[in-house]
C-alpha cells in the first residue's frame, strides 16, 4: 500500500508503530520513489524515532486514546533524554496534541531537524505530513510521505497529498480488520 502511494505522490512514506519509549520503522517505500532521501541502507526498517518531536510520534499520541497515551507519557516523563523534555509540560504537549488533531495530521517540532533514536540531532532536510492508523478509538501506528522542506512548505504540500494519505491509512486499517477478522474465523 505504501508502494502504490508512492507510485501516486512521488515522494516515500514510511509506517511507525510504538516500541515502548520510541516509534520504530515497520515499513518504507524511500526505494520506489524517484527522490533519493537517503540510502535505504542508512534508513532501514527498525529504525527507532523519538515520540514528542517527531510527526509519526504526534500523530499517534494526539489520535491514541487518552489511557494509553498518559502511559506513554509517564515513561518518557522519567527520561532524562533532551528529546523526551517535553512530555514534563504538560500545557504545551496538550496545545501540540490539540492543533494536530484540528489540523488532522502531524508535522515535526520546528525545531526538530532529524536524527537517530538517542543521538545528537543532524539536519536531514526533510519534512514530512503524518496521519494516524485509526480504527476507531484503537490507533494500529502512523504513516507519513516525506519530502525535501525546500521544495515545498507543509501546507502546500498537505493540500496536494494529504488526501491520499488518509485513503492509504483507511486502506491499511481495513487490511488489517480483514486479517483479524481472518484469524478470528479460523
Amino acid at each position: 500500500m505504501l508502494d502504490r502511494l508512492c507510485q501516486k505522490v512521488k515522494w516515500p512514506s514510511d509506517l511507525f508503530v510504538p516500541g515502548g519509549d520510541h516509534m520504530e520503522r515497520r515499513e518504507t517505500s524511500r526505494a520506489h520513489s524517484p527522490f533519493i532521501i537517503r540510502s535505504s541502507d542508512t534508513d532501514p526498517v527498525g529504525q527507532r524515532v523519538n515520540w514528542l518531536l517527531t510527526g509519526v510520534g504526534r500523530a499517534y499520541l494526539a489520535f491514541c486514546p487518552q489511557a494509553e497515551r498518559e502511559k506513554i507519557l509517564q515513561r518518557l516523563r522519567k527520561s532524562d533524554k533532551p528529546e523526551d523534555r517535553l512530555a514534563r509540560d504538560p500545557k504545551q504537549l496538550d496545545k501540540i496534541l490539540a492543533d494536530t488533531c484540528a489540523r488532522g495530521y502531524g508535522t515535526r517540532a520546528w525545531s526538530f531537524v532529524g536524527g537517530r533514536y538517542g543521538q545528537p540531532p543532524h539536519d536531514d532536510g526533510l519534512a514530512a505530513i503524518v496521519v494516524p492508523l485509526l480504527d476507531h478509538t484503537r490507533v494500529h501506528g502512523s504513516i507519513n510521505i516525506l519530502w525535501i522542506k525546500a521544495a515545498f512548505t507543509i501546507e502546500q504540500f498537505a493540500l496536494h497529498h494529504l488526501a491520499d494519505l488518509k485513503a492509504a491509512a483507511v486502506e491499511i486499517v481495513q487490511s488489517l480488520r480483514h486479517g483479524s477478522m481472518s484469524r478470528q474465523g479460523r
